[in-house]
């Protein structure tokens, strides 16, 4: 049976796949951008580069492990809430 979508009771709903859900926050907390950011603060402070180098890893690596902790698996994930997207009126739910 096919969902109805609550927003405008249309059945032009399709299941809403997101594979991407970490893409933003992977790309927004890589290493690379906290390795530059203490870089060139510890320029701006002119503190030598190489700790800011240091500190700029560290904090990557402390914010890739809290989100790995954090993170469910993708098909429990699937499993608990699927969700759809109305076509009509690009509204997203879940059952």
């Amino acid at each position: 049976m096919k969902p109805i979508c609550p927003n405008c009771h249309s059945s032009h709903v399709i299941e809403n796949i997101e594979t991407s859900t970490q893409g933003i926050t992977e790309h927004l907390c890589s290493p690379k951008l906290f390795v530059g950011l203490g870089v060139s603060v510890c320029k701006y402070y002119k503190i030598n580069p190489m700790i800011g180098m240091v500190a700029g890893s560290a904090i990557a690596t402390v914010i890739n492990l809290a989100q790995q902790r954090l993170m469910q698996p993708p098909l429990l994930r699937a499993a608990i809430l699927p969700r759809y997207l109305c076509r009509t009126c690009q509204h997203t739910f879940s059952v």
